[in-house]
């Protein structure tokens, strides 16, 4: 575990740099993506540092906030409609909190379909149709979570749960890189998941 750990390190510094970069333009689509982005990167830091300190639970409950937060970053950039998106920017306060409500995340999924590319949408689908219910257990106080928490986590399922968390990284870094607009960061990203393989899941989606 130790091990991974420190390879996912390593894997986060090479795409920390992408950010390093900045977006393209100053449209507000574009910067709400971006944003969205740096939490989801956030939430990748946070969710290492918390398996580093043995506290599992709270790590897989970072990690639907990790998809949540990837998953409106790709929402806001293909799909959110024009409202949508100047809506983030609202000064925060009761209305705009309400009008942020909507969409949730499975119909976030949905209107990517189409705008988007297909093999991201896919993956969105896939991860939300496999974890959804056991992370909102976790972080509802479920069963899951009482169980797990009482009676030890299995290391497999720790790992799993980091390797996961850097595959959604990865697509991280492939969103930023698009908003970047520099194609040659983009293309990077096949490299760096090479010299990584051993701490990523078999399948690395793209955006």
């Amino acid at each position: 575990m130790d091990e991974l750990l420190e390879k996912s390190e390593g894997l986060n510094s090479e795409f920390s740099r992408i950010f390093e970069f900045g977006p393209a333009g100053d449209s507000k689509r574009v910067n709400a993506s971006w944003i969205m982005c740096l939490v989801a990167l956030e939430h990748s830091s946070s969710l290492r540092q918390l398996a580093m300190c043995g506290n599992y639970t709270s790590a897989i409950c970072i990690i639907r906030s990790q998809f949540e937060a990837l998953t409106r970053a790709a929402w806001l950039f293909y799909a959110a409609s024009d409202q949508k998106v100047e809506n983030t920017f609202s000064t925060l306060s009761e209305l705009s909190q309400s009008a942020d409500q909507k969409p949730n995340n499975a119909e976030m999924i949905k209107a990517l379909e189409g705008k988007a590319p297909a093999q991201a949408v896919a993956m969105f689908s896939e991860f939300r149709d496999v974890q959804w219910k056991g992370l909102n257990s976790y972080v509802h106080g479920g069963i899951h979570a009482l169980q797990r928490h009482g009676s030890g986590y299995p290391i497999q399922l720790v790992e799993q749960i980091i390797k996961s968390s850097n595959g959604l990284l990865t697509m991280t870094a492939v969103m930023a890189a698009i908003l970047t607009g520099n194609e040659v960061i983009v293309k990077d990203i096949t490299r760096i998941q090479r010299r990584h393989k051993d701490c990523l899941p078999d399948l690395l989606p793209h955006l």
